[in-house]
């Protein structure tokens, strides 16, 4: 539902539809006549729930992202991709530098550092090939 109104009255008529369990149990603990504003329903609101409200991923958290030791290149790339899809604004010079460093010794991060990558999407097609080789490997070990 849009609501195209400047009136605070409306606001503060309409704000509580929009709350529900704790919220909406301590919006009607508020003693009435003592909101004034949506300004001050805002502040007091905000106030109550600052904690609650969620900080914005950053790409560079993917520098935090590393390989296990015994997680398997599939595992490790399912995980990186979780998290980066938590990241709304997702840089990609910085997301192909996290992928590139991540990743345990082995072929694969041989193979990073001797390539030059522009994008995560052509990491990741790299990191298919390699999975599958290294799956066929223990397949026939």
């Amino acid at each position: 539902m849009m609501l195209y109104t400047n009136t605070d009255s409306m606001w503060c008529k309409v704000f509580p539809s929009t709350l529900g369990g704790i919220a909406q149990s301590w919006f009607d603990k508020i003693p009435k006549g003592t909101i004034t504003s949506f300004r001050q329903l805002d502040i007091l609101f905000r106030s109550q729930y600052v904690a609650n409200i969620a900080r914005e991923r950053m790409t560079g958290e993917l520098m935090s992202v590393v390989q296990g030791l015994q997680e398997s290149l599939r595992d490790y790339i399912s995980r990186f991709n979780l998290e980066a899809s938590n990241i709304p604004k997702l840089q990609q010079e910085v997301v192909v530098l996290a992928m590139m460093s991540g990743p345990r010794g082995g072929e694969f991060k041989s193979y990073l550092g001797r390539k030059s990558f522009t994008t995560l999407a052509e990491v990741l097609e790299k990191a298919n090939e390699f999975i599958k080789s290294e799956e066929i490997g223990r397949e026939t070990s």
